[in-house]
């Protein structure tokens, strides 16, 4: 079978700041180029390199912009971006020693985990930093390009966007918390029904990366269960911040990234 080991950058992945999101979108291609190479390894390392020191300027640049909003976890972010580098000096040193095999498969799990993980989880809760619910609201919507074109999944996907809306809605009681925590089992509980389904389905498919995608599956519902424990302890403002990235993480970029690949794993293996 062949496998799906492109990404794509969308819309959904920008974090609100042109030119933080221009230079993500530049990582994308890079990583893009670097996995389409022919196997050889000097082409790769110079790829690598060239990866690197895109990264270091993208690494400065975004750590400016994280200082002039103040971000309250620049420091944790920028020993991110430090052991992302680190990590991609030590890929080349082990480029020599390495079957071709192992190579392709190593650079794989590196982008998607450290490049586009990162973008998609760390970089976008800058972006949560900067925004409150009726900003997240305004751009939440389903978009047909999310579809991976089953009946099933894509009707459940829905639905779920419909759940997590409800919980940006502005509320009239003065509880919001207790209104949004009802909203958020909801969303638990279906959540789990979904996975069960979708995960039926990939194994009918013969999905490549099944484990991998159980296991956000997993992490997806041990957090939503811990935020809606947390619920009652957290401040208005934490509690708003946490909320966003649940949904806009765990949610959004979980279909648009993680499902889309199942659509694309399908196109590729259309006989």
């Amino acid at each position: 079978m062949k496998e799906c080991r492109e990404f794509i950058w969308t819309q959904a992945y920008e974090i609100g700041h042109q030119k933080i999101d221009n230079e993500h979108k530049k990582l994308f291609e890079l990583a893009n180029d670097i996995l389409h190479l022919d196997g050889n390894q000097d082409k790769i390392k110079l790829a690598i390199k060239e990866l690197i020191k895109y990264t270091k300027f993208h690494f400065f640049n975004e750590e400016n912009y994280m200082k002039s909003v103040e971000y309250d976890k620049i420091h944790e972010h920028q020993q991110m971006h430090k052991n992302i580098v680190d990590l991609l000096n030590e890929l080349i040193d082990d480029l020599d020693y390495l079957p071709q095999q192992e190579i392709s498969r190593q650079l794989n799990i590196f982008v998607n985990q450290y490049i586009v993980q990162h973008i998609l989880i760390e970089d976008k809760k800058v972006h949560h930093f900067r925004r409150n619910r009726d900003e997240l609201k305004d751009m939440f919507e389903w978009k047909d390009v999310y579809k991976i074109n089953h009946n099933l999944i894509d009707t459940e996907h829905i639905h779920l966007f419909e759940i997590a809306f409800k919980a940006l809605e502005n509320c009239d009681s003065q509880d919001i918390k207790s209104h949004v925590r009802n909203i958020i089992i909801e969303l638990y509980d279906y959540m789990k029904i979904h996975f069960e389904h979708e995960e039926n389905f990939m194994k009918e498919i013969g999905y490549i990366d099944f484990d991998e995608h159980k296991m956000i599956h997993e992490n997806i519902i041990i957090q939503i269960n811990d935020f809606i424990k947390q619920i009652s302890t957290l401040s208005l403002e934490e509690f708003e911040r946490k909320l966003i990235e649940y949904i806009d993480i765990w949610l959004v970029n979980h279909i648009v990234y993680e499902d889309r690949k199942i659509a694309c794993f399908m196109k590729k293996n259309q006989k």
